[in-house]
């Protein structure tokens, strides 16, 4: 299947003190060379100050990552087709996907910057919903996974508060996820909605998988199985676990660790509590399996993740 086309790269379609308020943001926010996440749940931050190519395989779940500064390439899914994207556009990840082989292009004097957000499934369905029973959700022109565009100035105005609330406590919990949602919306009124997701079954289930991520929220504490969760929302195993991919575009089970994950970091970073501790308090049977997933997530262990954060 041929790559799609990357949109035409046009900055005078983008306020330029807003991006450069977003670009120096970012850069302010990212002191060293790598990763660099947010507080804020699926937030976070990159800069590289010369080419660097990954080698390991990372799994992605729905998200955008809007390029500030430099250029890169990714490669994605089992074809290994790759997507080349640059400053003022973005790539727009419409499903769990597996990156393999990123290239990034930058130099000492003009690093990489750029900020990546995943899109918490449950807002993703919430905005469904409303723009369906609305009419307002755009019938997507051709349905593709994964693209690259240009990003309009509401996106980028949207970021700066997104990342501004994420610094406060109280803007964190409260101004915070109004930003998220309003990235959301936009995304979803834009030729991204075909990439997020088609909306051919947000009509049908939407509502049930809104019902049933609400659910798992409440229960991350305990053993929690796709029947009992199918089962919640009045739906049998097969057709709920499909429906929900297609919504949400991850599993039910990959949902209930990434929920898990972050209610871990923030008991850690937030509440001071043992990485032990804060894994079988959200539901971990085993430490070990923590660890793992943790490190594959934020890469580092949890140890090194909270060390850091608190140092920089």
């Amino acid at each position: 299947m041929p790559a799609p086309p990357v949109a035409d790269n046009k900055p005078e379609a983008i306020p330029t003190a807003a991006w450069a308020r977003l670009r120096d943001m970012v850069a302010a926010r990212t002191p060293a060379d790598g990763r660099t996440d947010a507080l804020y749940p699926g937030l976070r931050c990159y800069r590289f100050s010369r080419p660097v190519r990954y080698e390991k395989t990372q799994r992605l779940t729905p998200g955008v990552v809007v390029v500030l500064q430099g250029r890169k390439t990714a490669h994605l899914g089992g074809d290994r087709r790759s997507l080349d994207y640059g400053a003022t556009q973005c790539l727009v990840l419409g499903a769990e996907v597996a990156c393999l082989g990123t290239v990034v292009g930058a130099s000492a004097e003009h690093p990489y910057l750029a900020i990546h957000l995943d899109l918490p499934p449950d807002m993703l369905v919430k905005s469904f919903v409303a723009l369906a029973e609305s009419g307002t959700l755009a019938e997507p022109a051709r349905v593709t996974e994964n693209f690259t565009a240009a990003v309009g100035p509401e996106v980028v105005e949207a970021f700066a508060r997104l990342l501004l609330a994420a610094d406060d406590p109280v803007d964190r919990h409260t101004l915070a996820p109004l930003a998220v949602e309003e990235i959301v919306l936009r995304l979803l009124r834009s030729e991204a909605a075909a990439a997020i997701r088609s909306a051919g079954a947000v009509t049908k289930a939407g509502a049930r998988i809104q019902t049933a991520i609400a659910f798992m929220r409440r229960h991350l504490g305990r053993p929690l199985s796709v029947a009992e969760i199918a089962s919640h929302v009045h739906m049998s195993p097969s057709h709920f676990a499909h429906s929900f991919r297609e919504v949400a575009g991850v599993t039910p089970m990959r949902c209930i660790r990434d929920l898990r994950l972050e209610e871990a970091r923030m008991l850690m970073l937030g509440a001071g509590l043992r990485p032990g501790d804060a894994a079988a308090k959200v539901g971990f049977e085993s430490a070990a399996h923590f660890h793992r997933a943790f490190r594959r997530r934020f890469e580092a262990t949890p140890a090194e993740y909270v060390r850091r954060v608190q140092a920089g």
